[in-house]
């Protein structure tokens, strides 16, 4: 789905003496992953650079170290046609207001971005800061800027996963996964029922109704108190219509403590009961899958965040506990607080 902004333009552009090199999300997350051999470490990151100079600016390179109190572990430094193809692929995909491609040239007032720094690597690899630098030539003189930022280590959100039954993961926080557009989604799931045909509907699949998961309950992930709640969003025609208006569509926000809100989307249009301030259990229903909002058909779009407001929130890690997975085997394996892969069924 895509709500409410692009998660690189958050800021208009201010004019000073200076460029301005910035680390998207404000926090950055070491996540926990399971690895095949041994414990994995995952961090996600976006790099802006902002030109507040009255000229243009011609970056040389970019270069990032990830830092312990050891010293530099890791490294990298781009310059060149592999910048410029960096620049341009985040441009292309939207991580960024378009700008000139194929130029390491940033005009006054414009931003460029590389986007999507992505990186798995074994536990302990990872440092606990990291440190962005800049090389840039401006009325021919040369100057540089750094930025650091402290990376946080977290096992994030852990709960139960939002339904019963079997459901297909069709979107999960990979590197290639739409959500990364927009800071609040950064480690979003979208969820579909498949039936024994293959699909995810029956019939031609033009009404709603003809979708597996249209209808099926949706479940608090863990305990916490209603923050949000939206009813009234009218359902779009499953592959021709969609809601950019309101994106969430029909929604239901609970707070589940320690600054984490579960953001659950694209509900059925008056199936949640519940009022602000409610109180819910790990399991209760919120209500009903359907297909309102940014949806193009019927699914469960479940993210959590460190902010009520999607529009002010970063996206926070999650986990889901206690979960039985099928996609490669011939019964359900019971998994413990792992990421859900993309392509995987998966079942409480």
């Amino acid at each position: 789905m895509r709500p409410l902004f692009l998660i690189l333009i958050l800021a208009l552009p201010v004019f000073a003496e200076d460029i301005d090199l910035t680390v998207r999300p404000d926090a950055v997350y070491v996540e926990m992953v399971a690895g095949n051999i041994g414990p994995m470490e995952r961090i996600f990151f976006h790099i802006v650079i902002d030109n507040q100079l009255k000229a243009p600016v011609e970056l040389q390179w970019l270069r990032f170290d990830i830092v312990n109190s050891k010293g530099v572990l890791l490294s990298g430094q781009y310059s060149g046609s592999a910048l410029m193809d960096l620049f341009d692929s985040a441009i292309e995909r939207k991580r960024i207001e378009p700008s000139t491609g194929r130029t390491l040239n940033i005009g006054a007032g414009e931003r460029k971005a590389v986007s999507d720094v992505f990186m798995d690597l074994p536990k302990g690899f990872i440092g606990d800061n990291l440190v962005v630098e800049a090389d840039y030539k401006s009325g021919g003189k040369e100057l540089s800027k750094k930025s650091s930022i402290q990376l946080h280590r977290t096992q994030g959100f852990s709960g139960r996963l939002p339904f019963d039954g079997t459901w297909y993961v069709a979107a999960e926080h990979g590197y290639l996964d739409a959500h990364k557009r927009f800071l609040a989604e950064t480690f979003a799931y979208d969820f579909l029922q498949i039936g024994a045909n293959g699909k995810s509907y029956q019939r031609d699949g033009k009404n709603n109704e003809d979708y597996y998961a249209y209808g099926k309950k949706v479940l608090a992930a863990k305990d916490g108190t209603v923050v949000l709640v939206r009813r009234d969003v009218a359902e779009n025609v499953p592959g021709e219509t969609t809601n950019f208006t309101t994106p969430s569509g029909n929604v239901v926000i609970v707070d589940h403590g320690n600054g984490q809100f579960g953001y659950y989307a694209h509900l059925k249009p008056f199936t949640v009961s519940l009022k602000t301030g409610a109180r819910v259990k790990a399991g209760d229903v919120l209500g009903e899958v359907g297909n309102s909002g940014d949806s193009p058909e019927p699914h469960l779009h479940f993210h959590v965040m460190n902010n009520a407001d999607a529009a002010q929130a970063d996206g926070i890690p999650l986990v889901f506990e206690s979960w039985k997975a099928q996609s490669y085997s011939r019964f359900p394996v019971a998994r413990q607080m792992g990421i859900l892969p993309r392509g995987e069924f998966v079942q409480p």
